[in-house]
């Protein structure tokens, strides 16, 4: 029997779904800051945020040696994710000359109003109406090159959680973490498709007014692959993802339909593990493409019928 050459990683994505989907799992120890833990754009979050080989901007928050071969641009975008809290984030790449050499910056932005016990915050935090507003802040620049047939880059990021009770509050407390983290990746193309993998928020756990920050250190490792088949364009995303008391596998695809030149159509979907018990492991999105301009859409599942939504805007 003929297989399809897109069957096999088509089903490898797939068969990460039972595992990523099954109620079993507790949610991921505490960690932070909480700006870590949000999807960076609609594309991520609909393909489950498997990004370490991910293929535009918003890899530089991710895997900063897949900068090389990304679309340059500029990304802008948007997201409400619960009644009191909203996500902005930003980011564009620039190539350079000797050594296919790229860098890129990005800024991610989280404002949320959420309750005053418990820290590191839980990205359930942005789900809930509470005492305590806060900013949680991401600004990262880096650079790739291409060494021996290997993508080699590195970022440098600057992460900080700040957040202040009510005036009502007794006894308050108040988060003022700062701190200076980096990634480090490596990918290469395998399989008709690229191979990555990253060693994520690398630094030292941070301390301060007797809050006590664990950083969430990981390592990800994933595999992606875009191609035509027939008249469909066809992406498969796929990233495991571990670090102390905790491993998360995700997968995503998508499928995209051109009917004129600049013109198109994309659907998709996702599955991980998510960190949080209230978030369901699905995830689906979609986008359209008119010229130089992408508009893309996320909707994110959460127990009790709630959602949160996303929009990106790219500029190329």
């Amino acid at each position: 029997m003929r297989v399809s050459r897109f069957a096999l990683p088509i089903a490898a994505a797939l068969g990460w779904m039972p595992l990523a989907a099954s109620p079993a799992f507790a949610q991921a120890p505490p960690t932070g800051p909480l700006v870590l833990h949000i999807p960076s754009s609609a594309r991520t979050a609909a393909l489950a945020n498997a990004w370490v080989a991910g293929r535009d901007q918003d890899v530089i928050f991710h895997n900063p040696a897949q900068l090389i071969g990304a679309r340059s641009g500029f990304d802008l975008s948007l997201a409400r994710l619960g009644p009191a809290s909203t996500m902005v984030s930003m980011g564009s790449i620039y190539t350079g000359g000797k050594w296919s050499a790229t860098f890129g910056w990005g800024a991610q932005l989280v404002g949320f109003n959420g309750d005053a016990a418990g820290y590191p915050y839980s990205p359930d935090v942005t789900r809930a109406e509470g005492d305590r507003s806060g900013t949680s802040a991401l600004f990262t620049v880096g650079g790739a090159i291409v060494f021996k047939g290997f993508r080699v880059g590195a970022a440098a990021k600057y992460v900080s959680d700040i957040a202040s009770p009510a005036p009502t509050v007794l006894n308050p407390v108040r988060i003022n973490q700062h701190m200076l983290l980096a990634d480090v990746g490596v990918a290469r193309n395998l399989f008709g498709g690229a191979a990555a993998i990253a060693f994520q928020n690398i630094g030292r756990h941070s301390r301060d007014g007797g809050v006590t920050l664990p950083i969430p250190r990981q390592v990800a490792l994933g595999w992606s692959m875009v191609r035509g088949a027939g008249p469909l364009d066809l992406g498969v995303f796929t990233q495991v993802a571990h670090r102390k008391g905790w491993t998360a596998p995700a997968a995503g695809v998508e499928l995209g339909y051109s009917w004129i030149e600049g013109y198109s159509v994309l659907f998709r979907g996702g599955v991980r593990r998510p960190e949080t018990n209230t978030e369901k492991p699905v995830s689906l999105g979609a986008a359209f493409t008119m010229d130089r301009l992408t508009v893309e859409y996320a909707l994110r599942l959460f127990d009790g019928g709630r959602s949160a939504h996303g929009v990106t805007l790219r500029w190329r």
